[in-house]
């Protein structure tokens, strides 16, 4: 897990993240649709993923900033379009094959983005506030498996796996017990609301997001320490 470098009173910042399992059937190959290349994607970032070594990395690693800066512009105006093609993103030239950084430009203002690279996996985190608040975030990935048996969607157990993996980074980061953290995404005039952080039973100033997609769960919080 990644630690914050410093405490930050998060005022109105709000993050994003999102990660994408390369290896699912979905993910494989999908440079080569030029359908969905055309929807989700600028000229520019399209002839960057044409002229790519890496063109479905980098594809995913685009559609991750994207998410991610949708997620964290959201928080704050829920009714903002999530079009990708309205989330254009200029990398800047630091690019190695490990990680990049660069910017998204949402319909709500720019969020600075990280994105990391991994042979199996993208992970993206962003933020809608200063960028250099965005070495403030915490984050971590892991491999989930969940069990495949009883009533619950493979969906649900998913999202119980990346819950879990969040509150054992959160925990550690309050130092406080595990089992004393929640994560609760509430509901209101038929919305479900960004996830709400309590540690034993009060709501904590901490921006949390949290993604998961294949194999893989990923988290990011923000907190006023």
């Amino acid at each position: 897990m990644r630690q914050p470098q410093q405490s930050l009173n998060i005022g109105l910042s709000h993050i994003g993240n999102d990660i994408v399992d390369l290896k699912t059937p979905e993910a494989i190959g999908k440079a080569t649709n030029q359908r969905f290349i055309q929807r989700v994607l600028n000229l520019y970032e399209q002839q960057a993923v044409f002229n790519s070594d890496h063109p479905d990395s980098l594809l995913w690693a685009l559609w991750a900033a994207k998410e991610s800066a949708y997620k964290a512009v959201s928080k704050s105006n829920p009714n903002v379009s999530s079009a990708p093609g309205r989330y254009p993103v200029i990398l800047g030239p630091e690019k190695t094959i490990n990680s990049a950084t660069g910017r998204v430009m949402t319909p709500n203002g720019i969020v600075p983005v990280k994105i990391d690279f991994h042979e199996d996996y993208v992970h993206c985190i962003g933020i809608f506030g200063p960028a250099k608040s965005l070495e403030s975030i915490v984050y971590g990935s892991k491999t989930i498996n969940p069990d495949i048996s009883g009533a619950e969607s493979i969906s649900e157990k998913e999202s119980s796996a990346v819950r879990k993996l969040a509150k054992k980074g959160i925990a550690s980061c309050l130092q406080i017990n595990e089992q004393d953290i929640q994560i609760i995404r509430h509901k209101k005039h038929n919305r479900i609301n960004p996830p709400v952080v309590y540690a034993k039973g009060r709501a904590k100033k901490m921006d949390v997001s949290l993604s998961h997609d294949g194999r893989f769960a990923a988290y990011a919080f923000l907190a006023d320490l």
